[in-house]
């Protein structure tokens, strides 16, 4: 839903989330299906990890996101967006592609979405997906917020990341990956990772810390995969 209600768009406002969005997500599901998956490295360790924890919290870089919009679009997913009037366009694209959303950010409502998101992980929703950088950076810096939602919820951590043969990198603060049409993709399905519901702070910080050098780790795996370099990399080609 937009951050303002619709008495308060204007009619200019109301036509252009009624259609931008359309077209945004038609052309990002068309875009999409033209790819080949060609290996899905370690899936069963995540679908086993789903049986046994009715679910999961779903963890890549922001970097990543333009192909897991569609291969997560069927999974039940729901998302943390921003209450901006960009968020409002990505809040509509996104329940488009299949995805549930809640609203807020580290800056607006943010502790409110979370909890928001917990209760309906608790109530049986299948999984969260967590952009673990943010929407700003820095990047391939895991924050805190996905910790802490598998630690209140009890469901696995799952680090998910995927590399392309041939990809357009854009010049955002992150190198935003978004692989070309009918390119071959890689998808890596990582370990899942357990919160104990009684981890203190020492130990969630551990946590933190080795699911984001596990994220980084399978991002050089899919980059290298067909012999290429790591693309958005601190230190590397950032």
């Amino acid at each position: 839903m937009p951050s303002r209600s619709q008495d308060q768009l204007s009619l200019f406002e109301k036509a252009m989330l009624g259609s931008i969005p359309h077209v945004a997500a038609s052309l990002i599901d068309g875009w999409c299906r033209t790819y080949r998956v060609v290996e899905r490295i370690n899936e069963g360790r995540e679908r086993s990890a789903l049986l046994a924890s009715g679910g999961a919290v779903y963890a890549t870089w922001h970097q990543r996101m333009f192909y897991f919009f569609h291969d997560f679009g069927r999974r039940n997913i729901i998302m943390m967006i921003g209450r901006s009037k960009d968020g409002d366009y990505a809040d509509a694209i996104a329940h488009l592609l299949g995805f549930q959303s809640v609203r807020g950010s580290r800056v607006r409502d943010g502790h409110r979405a979370m909890y928001e998101l917990v209760k309906r992980l608790s109530r049986g929703a299948h999984a969260a997906g967590m952009m673990g950088d943010g929407p700003n950076g820095p990047p391939r810096v895991l924050k805190g917020g996905t910790v802490r939602i598998a630690k209140m919820t009890g469901k696995p951590i799952i680090p998910m990341m995927y590399g392309a043969r041939r990809t357009i990198i854009l010049g955002s603060w992150d190198r935003y990956m978004v692989p070309m049409p009918f390119t071959d993709i890689v998808v890596y399905h990582g370990n899942p990772v357990y919160v104990p519901g009684d981890a203190n702070k020492g130990e969630t910080e551990g946590i933190r810390v080795e699911v984001e050098r596990t994220l980084n780790e399978m991002a050089d795996v899919c980059d290298s995969y067909w012999g290429g370099l790591p693309i958005g990399k601190p230190g590397f080609d950032l």
